[in-house]
């Protein structure tokens, strides 16, 4: 799976939990996930993580978004659509 499907399946899934929620918005790689500004509030943020890894899980690719790895980095991989993409790049390589 390349970087450009990872981040075509955040986006995808992102854009999808927006709509569920009623606070559609334009999406894309440079799109703040968590923090200031961001798109997610702390629930929004749980619920893309389960519904990241059952998709990955579903194409056979096992993540793990809430590792100790994911947690203790300096700076966040959920910072952006970028960032977390990135972030499961490194997991799948």
């Amino acid at each position: 799976m390349t970087i450009n499907e990872i981040t075509k399946s955040i986006i995808s899934i992102v854009s999808e939990y927006l709509e569920s929620q009623g606070t559609g918005s334009d999406i894309d790689v440079k799109t703040v996930l968590f923090g200031k500004n961001a798109v997610l509030d702390s629930m929004g943020l749980v619920n893309i993580v389960i519904d990241l890894e059952s998709h990955f899980l579903d194409n056979d690719i096992e993540i793990s978004l809430t590792s100790e790895s994911a947690m203790s980095r300096k700076q966040s991989p959920f910072r952006t659509i970028a960032t977390l993409a990135e972030f499961i790049n490194e997991q799948i390589k």
